[in-house]
């Protein structure tokens, strides 16, 4: 992957950054000594790689000297290397993996910054003396990422972790361009998170390369992973917004996970209790209380900074978006305004895209695709939820008894009103209330608060969260409990209005009285809601489901409409 050409410029002293990284800025590149205080079950590869002939960077060992540091810190045994040719990076790839097979090794790491490129959904790591002149160099003198993994896979049982900062512009100099710019997207492997500097597809921000200069992404990636007691998903988070402030969107990190359990490189020294984990849940519902009303996006960051996995970020994240939206659309009207001013510049109405014509479908009228199936064999891909409600929208769902049958009913849900700034879409005259997500804060006569988040801001294949709620009704209110959710694969489906491509999110929680409950929900992105919904209530054992309905879309009208 190549960075843009343009420089991001900081303050010049980076001393905290730079720390990490100084006991090692004179020495030769080498395999780092084992340290007494590594832990053999956690090893990691670093490479960092600047001397490229045609397109050399600047600050890639720079990033790869101080993540390696930071990993030792965190009792990594660390093989660093800089400046790395391909037989150098193909013995250190091939001893890597190895190494993960021993028994005693649990956590697994590999970083990588330098330049990178996609050919046929594949990502290559490019060595500093690699000549790609046509695009059968890639996979003959290159670093294949698709076999480094499988490779690390063999080993079972281990956590693998994938950070990769090659998302540099023009990685070949003039002699190769791709078709494609950055790397390609794949999914994380079962265990396994996957990092990028910046979104598949896209080019990142190099540092000007002197001295003491950093990378954006890495210089962040580094202080947040070295905070004790930080998740790695955590970190991560806090990452991505600051690195997409700090580049004003034009840099915008992302991950792909399937980790089965959390991550720490520097673990707290115990577990919260659970009194502690209550008054954790109550200081966030406390912040959230202050600014769910506000239309401040300063006021969103600052949760998001505390809370990056909180009970509400999904919320937060989509509405930071809103407002940055709304505030864009400001800034342009203004910039319109002034053209005008100035005079005719402004391009005519005649060459303006049309609006994409309202989906409506239902019985006796074929449904069209909704989500294109993924052209990449290794990744289901990420999407926006991207729901837009107007008044008038309507769906028309059949609803049934999953588990004992009954006679199908059809309910039509249509929007009355729209309320964007106050985060409010009503169904029904009110009946039902939604936010702009689609998340429910009241139902038949029962009021969610918070809200349950039933939805991710972004669909991708391993995401998760979680949503803790109460509702009231009547002038009483009960502690409903909690439900987690995960976004567990993409699949085909068949409900009655036709058959879709779609995302399914797996639910599961318990409420009043210990009684678990269990929803599942299938989803397209752009659509405003789910094709199919199945719910069921037990008992406190398990054992006796004493509520379930299935909802299944029949028909459907939807004005604002962007196919994913």
């Amino acid at each position: 992957m190549g960075r843009a050409g343009h420089v991001i410029r900081r303050h010049p002293t980076r001393r905290e950054f730079l720390q990490l990284g100084a006991a090692l800025a004179l020495a030769p590149t080498v395999v780092l000594p084992a340290d007494a205080a590594a832990d053999p079950s956690r090893i990691a590869l670093v490479v960092g790689n600047d001397a490229y002939p045609d397109a050399p960077l600047g600050n890639a060992v720079n990033d790869a000297k101080a993540m390696a540091a930071l990993l030792e810190k965190a009792g990594f045994g660390v093989d660093l290397r800089t400046n790395a040719g391909s037989a150098t990076l193909a013995d250190a790839a091939k001893r890597f993996a190895e190494s993960a097979q021993r028994s005693d090794v649990k956590l697994v790491f590999f970083y990588y910054a330098g330049h990178g490129a996609q050919l046929d959904w594949r990502n290559y790591l490019l060595p500093v003396d690699a000549r790609v002149n046509t695009a059968a160099d890639l996979p003959a003198r290159c670093l294949d990422m698709a076999s480094l993994l499988t490779g690390l896979s063999q080993a079972k049982g281990r956590t693998f972790v994938i950070v990769l900062d090659a998302c540099r512009d023009n990685p070949f100099g003039g002699s190769y361009r791709p078709q494609q710019k950055g790397l390609s997207q794949f999914d994380a492997p079962p265990g396994s998170l996957l990092a990028f500097s910046t979104a598949p597809g896209s080019v990142a921000a190099d540092a000007s390369g002197s001295a003491g200069q950093a990378g954006l992404y890495t210089e962040n990636l580094v202080r947040e992973l070295g905070v004790p007691a930080t998740r790695l998903e955590d970190a991560l988070k806090r990452v991505r917004l600051a690195v997409r402030a700090a580049s004003k969107g034009a840099q915008v990190p992302w991950e792909s996970t399937s980790l089965e359990s959390d991550v720490f490189l520097f673990p707290a020294a115990k577990k919260l209790s659970e009194t502690e984990i209550e008054a954790e849940f109550q200081r966030e519902l406390e912040s959230w209380s202050r600014i769910r009303e506000s239309k401040d996006a300063n006021d969103w960051v600052a949760y998001l900074r505390e809370y990056p996995s909180g009970r509400f970020a999904e919320i937060a994240q989509a509405r930071l978006a809103y407002f940055g939206a709304r505030d864009e659309a400001a800034r342009a009207a203004e910039r319109h305004a002034a053209q005008v001013a100035v005079g005719p510049t402004a391009t005519p109405a005649e060459g303006r895209a049309a609006e994409p014509p309202a989906l409506e479908f239902g019985p006796g009228r074929a449904a069209p695709p909704l989500m294109r199936p993924s052209a990449n064999p290794l990744s289901a891909g990420m999407y926006a939820l991207d729901r837009h409600f107007s008044v008038g929208d309507f769906v028309v769902y059949a609803r049934s008894d999953p588990v004992y049958g009954g006679e199908t009913e059809r309910r039509r849900l249509r929007v009355t009103l729209v309320d964007l700034d106050a985060d409010r879409i009503e169904i029904n005259d009110g009946r039902i209330v939604l936010d702009s997500m689609g998340n429910t804060l009241v139902a038949q006569g029962v009021t969610a608060n918070p809200r349950i988040q039933t939805v991710p801001v972004e669909l991708q294949l391993g995401r998760k969260w979680s949503s803790r709620f109460t509702r009231s009704a009547g002038g009483e209110t009960a502690i409903d409990g909690y439900i987690n959710f995960h976004v567990t694969k993409r699949e085909r489906i068949r409900v009655v209005a036709g058959e879709f491509d779609a995302f399914r999110i797996d639910g599961e929680g318990f409420g009043q009285a210990g009684r678990r409950q269990v929803i599942v929900a299938w989803l397209v992105p752009g659509f405003n809601f789910p094709l199919r919904t199945d719910r069921r209530l037990y008992d406190a054992r398990s054992l006796r489901v004493l509520d379930a309905e299935l909802r299944e879309l029949v028909a459907c009208r939807q004005q604002i409409w962007r196919q994913a």
